[in-house]
């Protein structure tokens, strides 16, 4: 799930850059960031329990 988590960061990341070089919307680069942030966030709390 962490690594999964990781992809998807990276991807939203790329996304928000590439919208902000485009002109393009910005909620598909913020979903991708947020839910890579949230599986990120769940697989720690899965190791630390």
């Amino acid at each position: 799930m962490k690594t999964t988590g990781i992809v998807c960061v990276t991807l939203g990341i790329l996304a928000i850059l590439g919208s902000f070089i485009h002109g393009n919307g910005l909620m598909g680069g913020f979903f991708f960031t947020a839910l890579g942030a949230y599986l990120i966030h769940r697989a720690n709390e899965k190791n630390n329990h």
